[in-house]
């Protein structure tokens, strides 16, 4: 699934993060081909899900913002039975070791708040079996520099993308794709 993915980003390296649910008309209309959710609750979720799949957009769920759900597997199983997604995002080991035994793809997301936190994410990277890895901070090109530098994993950054040039700059950095929640930049 890893190399799945990681073809599905080369094609589509704009990535929607839909924080919330009023800008679900805007996102099925823009240009992305990849949405991750990150709002919701589960009786909502998979209506969002079915009208993303319906605009022919690939669709992660953030299992981690979802309300109702929880930080155990029986997460994921809610969203494979009685979702129609693509896949997930969550910062759980657990929760993508889950998402492949169920046939979904699974993004690992990370967060980098100091130095010592760099390092230990290049760490747990290489033991990672998501098929591609979130870092946010998205704009601190020395740190997208450093993790994407194996090669190994897809690196996705995110969070505080908020302009081309910020897209730009992610990607000359070493990221793959980017997540963004301004709906502006999904018509790029």
């Amino acid at each position: 699934m890893r190399s799945d993915l990681k073809k599905i980003l080369h094609g589509h390296r704009i990535v929607a993060a839909l924080c919330n649910e009023d800008e679900l008309d805007d996102l099925c209309l823009s240009n992305v081909k990849i949405a991750f959710i990150l709002c919701g609750d589960f009786k909502t979720l998979p209506d969002i899900v079915s009208r993303i799949k319906k605009a022919h957009i690939i669709s992660f769920v953030y299992i981690d913002f979802i309300d109702g759900l929880s930080t155990k597997e029986a997460a994921v199983d809610f969203v494979k039975y009685y979702t129609c997604a693509d896949g997930i995002v969550t910062t759980k080991s657990n929760q993508v070791k889950r998402a492949h035994v169920l046939g979904l793809m699974a993004v690992q997301r990370y967060f980098v708040f100091d130095t010592i936190a760099m390092y230990n994410i290049k760490k747990q990277m290489a033991l990672s079996n998501a098929d591609a890895v979130e870092v946010l901070p998205g704009v601190i090109s020395h740190v997208n520099g450093y993790l994407s530098s194996n090669g190994q994993d897809p690196l996705i950054v995110g969070g505080f993308i908020n302009s081309q040039d910020d897209i730009e700059n992610a990607f000359k950095s070493g990221a793959l794709a980017i997540t963004t929640s301004i709906p502006g930049l999904w018509y790029l």
